[in-house]
């Protein structure tokens, strides 16, 4: 139900669509001959790239949720310092 009280009804989940495949049914997606010894060094260059980049993203999260829990406490102190006062 949304805020103003009006109430949206949802498709059953059986009728959902697959974005990546708008027809409804799951077809294979097409096999890439993902072996090495074809990659050429630019395509080695680009993966090597994209590996290096995955870690940032994964550590960049890391630190977002260390932000996101540090943030927590302290709100959860700062109740804990306005129940005092009252």
């Amino acid at each position: 139900m949304s805020s103003d009280g009006v109430e949206i009804p949802l498709a059953d989940e059986s009728e959902w669509e697959d974005e990546k495949n708008p027809g409804g049914s799951r077809a294979e997606e097409p096999t890439m001959d993902i072996n090495p010894e074809n990659f050429s060094e630019e395509a080695i260059g680009y993966l090597s790239q994209m590996k290096d980049l995955q870690e940032q993203l994964k550590q960049e999260y890391l630190k977002v949720q260390r932000l996101e829990m540090a943030i927590k406490g302290f709100a959860v102190s700062l109740q804990e310092e306005l129940k005092k006062g009252q």
